[in-house]
């Protein structure tokens, strides 16, 4: 069966998207059922190395609060981020505004295109012009080069460096996270990169640790 679906993206859609309306065009191949498992100590061992599903259930518990731990933690962080750069005294050219708004709006062209899509052919589809698309992109970009501005400021001030070490483990991690051999990781991510990710986190942990609560 085929068929068109007539639908208006909701406001708190895509901001690219919300309020438009689109077509969808359908086609039923076939229908499927879905049918269940059991949920007993079989399925534990089927589905995970767990061997009874009481232990399952323990180990999927950790993981949702440990991701809930890691989100707060990390919108902690952007707050406190957030209230640095407000008090942050520096005047900054507006080219590096535009030059990051320039890169966001690339790394949103390339995406498209992994999807099959193109960035002009998407601009006809929103009906905007390249400027009205990369506005939506500014405050972002306005944001990520002054929090970048910060931590920079703070590694200086404070000395913050990247051991050896360090840069050793963050290696490993991108090794096991790609599942790569560390020489290749180190051939395709240079040291310099490596050791900036490091010290800007470790710039973030200085401000955290240093917050005041008023």
């Amino acid at each position: 069966e085929e068929f068109d679906v007539n639908v208006t993206f909701p406001e708190q859609y895509e901001p690219s998207l919300a309020g438009k309306d689109a077509v969808f065009k359908c086609k039923i191949n076939e229908i499927k059922a879905k049918e269940l498992p059991e949920l007993d100590d079989e399925f534990a061992k089927d589905v995970s190395e767990f061997d009874t599903l009481d232990e399952l259930k323990a180990d999927l518990k950790k993981q949702i609060a440990d991701r809930k731990a890691e989100n707060a933690k990390i919108d902690f962080e952007n707050q406190i981020l957030e209230q640095v750069c407000e008090n942050m005294e520096v005047e900054i050219p507006e080219c590096m505004f535009t030059q990051k708004c320039d890169e966001m709006v690339q790394d949103y062209a390339y995406r498209l295109q992994m999807q099959g899509l193109d960035l002009n052919t998407y601009l006809q589809y929103l009906g905007q012009t390249m400027d009205q698309f990369k506005e939506q992109f500014m405050e972002g970009a306005k944001q990520q080069v002054k929090s970048k501005l910060a931590l920079d400021a703070i590694v200086k001030a404070e000395n913050i460096e990247a051991s050896e070490e360090e840069i050793e483990a963050e290696i490993n991690k991108l090794a096991e996270q790609y599942n790569m051999e560390a020489d290749k990781i180190k051939a395709a991510v240079p040291a310099e990169q490596l050791s900036a990710d490091i010290t800007t986190r470790k710039a973030v942990d200085f401000i955290v640790d240093n917050a005041v609560k008023e």
